[in-house]
């Protein structure tokens, strides 16, 4: 008997706790951020720097540089008519792998690119060059995807 109350006792207990942390949000759920966001943008900010001569307004400055600005622009993915397109040539720099499945190349007008690389003969060939290296490659559109495929380098 002993074993059964404290059996069905240990289950109420475990009940209580999980029906109480279920109840709670927790900061980083969606409806604790909304509200906390919600207050924030709800204050503005006030200032009493108005004198009799002088009176000042308060304008936005804006601190986003140009390479943030051409960060946050919105990449488009190719799709099948860009994959079927003609594959184009260009020089770079070849900077590295960034992962597995891609290296970065400073084009020569100066940009920065990120390309696929599928083909395991590609791959290769760019493990054997050196970071800094100049290359020339073929690349094209792979459908769905942002970044162009590196199909082959020279």
């Amino acid at each position: 008997m002993r074993k059964r109350f404290l059996l069905i006792s240990t289950i109420f207990v475990l009940s209580a706790f999980t029906l109480a942390a279920c109840g709670k949000k927790s900061p980083s759920s969606p409806e604790a951020s909304s509200e906390t966001t919600e207050e924030a943008t709800t204050e503005e900010p006030t200032t009493e720097n108005n004198t009799e001569d002088t009176t000042e307004k308060e304008t936005p400055v804006s601190t986003a540089t140009e390479a943030t600005k051409s960060s946050t622009e919105e990449v488009s993915t190719a799709s099948k008519k860009d994959e079927q397109a003609k594959p184009k040539t260009a020089t770079g720099t070849y900077n590295g792998f960034a992962d597995t499945n891609s290296v970065e190349i400073e084009l020569s007008n100066g940009n920065f690119e990120t390309f696929l690389v599928n083909d395991d003969d590609v791959k290769t060939a760019l493990s054997k060059k050196s970071e800094g290296s100049k290359i020339t490659f073929t690349y094209g559109a792979v459908e769905g995807q942002a970044n162009k495929e590196i199909l082959s380098v020279k």
